[in-house]
């Protein structure tokens, strides 16, 4: 027994430290880390509420307004849903598809759009009726009757959905897709034989999608690690088939996989880790901290296990608690270490500890100078918050080094010398910067901090001006007006 606990250990341990890897490249542009963040680099629809801030107006700038929409027509809100849906911003492509609805209060299409919003938000009660009013309006939609499986599937509702499916074999509808959640349902209740031949259906089908067939294939290869392993028990195939399923984005089935072995073997730890990364999926952090917590009882020397439960804590606000349990994870070898140290160094910003901040960031860049994003975040701390420009400046050298042929870098070694008071050098870099990449937004915003500082008003507000223009919703484009609007009445 102790030799099968150990492969799973190995199994899963190779799983999340995978997983890990993905997380790294979840980082944002801007050095920030979040669990969206990773959800979108593993593949995951966000469902959190997304907000634009009101875009502030430079007196003087004629800046291109958006008309009014409140006459927009039936095609042009589905065309706008649509988009929103496209981009990740569900709540607003919802909205869209709600308006279009009351346009044309018969048409199916925009309620079926509601269905696929509302699922991918996880909002299955709203999916559900937006489905049956599909059906309502139009009895032989497909598509909602297919989606009327996942709703059940998702909610572990297996009769009803296998029932669902049954109905739409009897009428003739043949889609690997119902093949592949039938498949997935059997393998969720245990039906091993049954759920493996429906997954080698669709992994053979020709009309399937190539990432069905991916996702079949994933689970497919947890029977053959399990009949590798010879001689191991029923539970470590359990487990590695919740891996799978958490591997495709199927964290409901993987949950409910998962609760059924720990009901009956509470003391499995990574069988906790994997319950726990499924839950931070679903955004159920309190039950993701749970899980993560059992499991740091049953092993509290395991590095993955301290990393997860240190960004649970994060994520419920208990920010003591996730440097404890992250430094814990970095000293136990955690992997790839740069992934802990973000969000240490991310934390002690939030916390305004901005030496340790720094320290930590700086700490990133000795693993990992191969992102020039990353210099910004410690540049920003000397020059904003510690009054150490030597420091920034020594930075700022350094990208230019690490990445000679990267407009970016030459934006921060011009934004380093403005706090250096170089003015004249800083000038020369961030008009190159400018010149590498006239699109950048940064280095037009610099170079009209370093005019103001140089007392020369009127060159800074046209720098502040391009900025704004070239980032008019983002957060560069906001600064940039305000110190417009500032310079306009001094």
């Amino acid at each position: 027994m102790k030799k099968v606990l150990a492969i799973v250990a190995a199994v899963a341990l190779a799983f999340l430290l995978a997983m890990g890897d993905q997380l790294y490249k979840a980082v944002a542009p801007s050095g920030e880390f979040s669990w969206s963040s990773v959800k979108t680099a593993l593949g995951f629809k966000s469902d959190e509420t997304i907000t634009i801030a009101t875009k502030p107006k430079l007196p003087g700038i004629t800046t291109i307004e958006k008309p009014e929409e409140s006459n927009l027509s039936y095609d042009e809100r589905m065309t706008k849903g649509d988009y929103y849906r496209e981009k990740g911003f569900l709540t607003f492509a919802a909205n869209e598809y709600v308006k279009a609805s009351d346009l044309e209060p018969k048409n199916s299409t925009p309620y079926l759009r509601l269905t696929q919003a509302n699922f991918e938000m996880g909002d299955f009660a709203k999916a559900e009726a937006d489905a049956n009013q599909v059906m309502t309006l139009d009895p032989s939609n497909t598509e909602a009757r297919y989606y009327l499986v996942l709703i059940a599937t998702k909610q572990s509702k297996f009769d009803q959905a296998l029932q669902q499916i049954s109905q739409l074999e009897q009428d003739g509808i043949t889609d690997s897709r119902l093949t592949f959640y039938k498949g997935l349902i059997f393998i969720t209740q245990g039906k091993h034989k049954e759920g493996e031949d429906l997954l080698s259906q669709v992994s053979a089908d020709p009309t399937a999608t190539a990432s069905l067939k991916e996702k079949a294939d994933k689970m497919l290869a947890a029977y053959q690690e399990f009949e590798f392993a010879q001689g191991a028990e029923d539970l470590y195939l359990g487990e590695l088939l919740s891996r799978g399923l958490n591997q495709i984005g199927e964290f409901e089935l993987a949950v409910t996989k998962l609760k059924d072995i720990l009901k009956n073997r509470p003391d499995l730890r990574d069988a906790w880790n994997l319950l726990g990364f499924a839950y931070l999926n679903l955004n159920n952090t309190l039950f993701a901290v749970t899980a993560f917590e059992q499991s740091y009882k049953l092993d509290p020397q395991l590095a993955t296990t301290q990393y997860f439960l240190g960004l649970s804590y994060a994520e419920i606000g208990r920010q003591d608690d996730s440097i404890v349990y992250l430094n814990y994870a970095l000293s136990n070898g955690f992997e790839p270490k740069v992934v802990a140290q973000r969000k240490l160094a991310d934390l002690y910003l939030e916390k305004a500890d901005y030496a340790k901040s720094v320290a930590a960031y700086e700490e990133i860049l000795k693993e990992n100078n191969q992102d020039i994003n990353a210099f910004v975040r410690p540049i920003w701390i000397y020059l904003e918050f510690l009054n150490q420009p030597d420091k920034a400046l020594k930075l700022g050298e350094a990208s230019v080094i690490a990445f000679p042929n990267n407009a970016m870098a030459y934006n921060l070694l011009g934004w380093s010398q403005i706090g250096t008071q170089n003015y004249v050098e800083g000038e020369k870099n961030l008009l190159k910067s400018i010149q590498m990449d006239p699109t950048q937004a940064a280095p037009h915003y610099n170079l009209g901090k370093l005019y103001e500082a140089t007392n020369e008003k009127e060159k800074a507000k046209v720098q502040y001006q391009a900025a704004y223009e070239l980032d008019q919703n983002g957060s560069i484009g906001n600064l940039a007006a305000k110190r417009y609007n500032i310079l306009l009445v001094d």
